[in-house]
C-alpha cells in the first residue's frame, strides 16, 4: 500500500474516529457490572507442630532430688519386728547424713543417700521391761524405672537395699546388732524408705513447668516491624514421650499441635490461653517442628499499588493514551474482577476534546510464582457482560494491545515481604523463649508456599521446618 492509498485511508476514517469520539465523549462508555460468584473459602489453618526434646542430667536431678528430700528420710515408731527367738518393736530415726548421688543408664535410675540412724528396741509381752539401744551408718540403693501419665505426673516403683554398719544392741538375754536387725525386717524396714522416693520423685514439677511452656505457646510474638506483624498460635493438643533413661540423663519429648498466623496490626493481638490438656503419649522422642506462616496480600493494598503503577507509567494503545482512575479487585469464585475506570485520550487529540471515560471490567486468574515470590493476575480479558457496543468501539480505537498493557501492573512482587518475614521468624525463633524451660528453634528450610485467593485478599502460606532445643531447669 502507497503512501497515497495510506493517506486516504486516515482521510475517510478520521471522520469515524472523530464521531465515535465524540460519542463516547458525550456518554462514556458504562459497562454494567459483571456477575460474580462467591470467592473460594479460605483454606483450614494447617496444623503445625513443634516438638521439643528435654534433657536432665543425673547430676542436675540429684541436686533437685537433694533439695526436695527432707534430712530426716525414716522416723518409726512402735515398728513389730523379728529379734532372734523374741517378738520386738522397734523405733527407729534416721536422717540422711549427706548428698544424694544419682545415675542413669539402662533404663534406669539409681539413688544412693547415706544415712545415720537411731534404734531403740524393746521385747512385747512378759519381758516388756528389756530395751536396748544402737547407732549405726548406713546407705540405702534405689533403683527404679520411671514413667509419666498423661495427667504429666511422674511415677517410680523404688525397690534396694540397704546396708548397715555393725552398731551392737542387746536386748536382756538377746544379743545382736542394728544391721542384723535391719536385714531380717528388710521388708517392713526399707518399704517406707523406698515409697518415700517414690513421692518425692512424683513432685518433681514436669506439669507446672509444661503448663509455662502451653501458656507461653499462646503469647504473640512479634516478628515484623513495616508493617507490625505478630506471630500468633493456637495450640490445641500436648504429647509427650515416656521418659528415657540412659547416657546419664533423662530425656522426655513435650510436642504442641497449633494453628499458626501472621496478624498485621500495632498491638499485640488477644489470644487467651487455653487450659493445659491431658498429654497424649508420644511413641517416641523428637525434636522437630513445622508449621505454617501464611502472608495476605488485601485487595485494597493490591488495588492501590497497581493504580499507583499505572499512574507512574499510563499505556498506551491503539495510538491512545490510557489513563487510570480507579482500579479494584473484586474476588470471584473461579477468578477475579477487576473494575477499571479509565480515560482513552487520542494521541491525534491535542486539546483532549474527543477524550472518553468510562468503566470497563475484566476477569483474570490469580497465580503465584514461587521462583520470583511475584502475584499475579493471568489471562487478563474483558468480562463478557462488559462487551457492549460502548466497549467495541473502545477495543476498536485501542485495538487488542490494552490488557496485555494492563496485565503488566497487574504484578505484585512479594519477595522482599516474604524474605522479611522468613529472616524475622529465623531470627526470633532463634531467641530462647522462657526461663524454667528455655526453647529455641533453628530453622532448616521453608517450602513452597501454597496459594489461593479468597474474600479478604491473596493468600500465599509456606511452611517452616527446623529443629528444637530446650533446657529444663527443674
Amino acid at each position: 500500500m502507497d503512501w497515497r492509498s495510506q493517506a486516504l485511508i486516515r482521510h475517510l476514517l478520521f471522520p469515524a474516529f472523530a464521531g465515535l469520539s465524540v460519542l463516547l465523549s458525550g456518554c462514556g462508555f458504562e459497562a454494567p457490572a459483571p456477575v460474580r460468584t462467591p470467592a473460594p473459602a479460605p483454606p483450614a489453618v494447617p496444623v503445625s507442630t513443634l516438638s521439643a526434646t528435654l534433657t536432665v542430667p543425673a547430676a542436675q536431678l540429684a541436686r533437685l532430688l537433694g533439695n526436695m528430700t527432707a534430712y530426716q528420710i525414716a522416723d518409726l515408731k512402735n515398728q513389730p519386728i523379728k529379734c532372734g527367738p523374741l517378738q520386738c518393736r522397734l523405733d527407729l530415726h534416721a536422717d540422711r547424713t549427706g548428698p544424694l548421688s544419682v545415675t542413669v543408664d539402662n533404663d534406669t535410675l539409681g539413688i544412693r543417700m547415706p544415712f545415720a540412724a537411731k534404734a531403740a528396741l524393746s521385747t512385747s509381752g512378759f519381758l516388756s521391761f528389756l530395751h536396748g539401744q544402737a547407732e549405726g551408718q548406713g546407705v540405702a540403693v534405689a533403683h527404679s524405672g520411671v514413667t509419666v501419665s498423661p495427667g504429666l505426673a511422674l511415677h517410680s516403683n523404688a525397690d534396694g537395699a540397704v546396708t548397715l554398719d555393725n552398731g551392737h544392741l542387746r536386748v536382756g538375754p538377746v544379743v545382736t546388732n542394728i544391721a542384723q536387725v535391719w536385714n531380717d525386717n528388710q521388708e517392713s524396714l526399707s518399704r517406707p524408705l523406698w515409697r518415700s522416693l517414690d513421692r518425692e520423685i512424683a513432685r518433681l514439677p514436669l506439669k507446672p513447668r509444661v503448663a509455662q511452656v502451653w501458656a507461653g505457646a499462646f503469647r504473640p510474638i512479634r516478628v515484623g516491624k513495616s508493617p507490625v506483624s505478630w506471630l500468633v498460635l493456637r495450640p490445641e493438643t500436648l504429647g509427650v514421650s515416656q521418659p528415657r533413661l540412659c547416657d546419664g540423663a533423662i530425656t522426655l519429648s513435650l510436642a504442641l499441635s497449633a494453628r499458626a498466623q501472621v496478624v498485621v496490626q500495632d498491638a499485640a493481638p488477644e489470644n487467651t490461653p487455653t487450659p493445659l490438656p491431658a498429654a497424649q503419649i508420644l511413641s517416641a522422642p523428637a525434636r522437630a517442628f513445622s508449621f505454617n506462616v501464611p502472608l495476605l496480600l488485601p485487595y485494597d493494598q493490591a488495588s492501590q499499588l497497581a493504580l499507583a503503577s499505572l499512574a507512574k507509567r499510563p499505556p498506551r494503545a491503539g495510538g491512545m493514551t490510557v489513563t487510570f482512575s480507579r482500579l479494584q479487585i473484586l474476588p470471584s469464585g473461579q477468578d477475579v474482577v477487576v473494575a477499571t475506570r479509565f480515560c482513552a485520550d487520542p494521541s491525534w487529540d491535542p486539546f483532549g476534546w474527543f477524550a472518553s471515560c468510562g468503566d470497563v471490567y475484566l476477569r483474570g486468574v490469580p497465580v503465584f510464582d514461587p521462583v520470583q515470590k511475584t502475584i499475579r493476575i493471568d489471562r487478563l480479558h474483558y468480562d463478557i457482560a462488559s462487551a457492549n457496543l460502548m466497549l467495541s468501539a473502545v477495543k476498536a480505537l485501542a485495538g487488542d494491545e490494552l490488557t496485555p498493557l494492563l496485565q503488566t501492573h497487574l504484578v505484585f512482587h512479594e519477595a522482599g515481604q516474604i524474605d522479611r518475614l522468613e529472616s524475622q521468624v529465623t531470627q526470633v525463633l532463634a531467641r530462647p523463649q522462657g526461663r524454667d524451660l528455655s526453647l529455641s528453634a533453628k530453622v532448616e528450610s521453608f517450602g513452597t508456599p501454597a496459594f489461593t485467593w479468597t474474600a479478604d485478599g491473596f493468600l500465599a502460606v509456606f511452611s517452616a521446618r527446623g529443629q528444637v532445643d530446650a533446657a529444663l531447669n527443674l
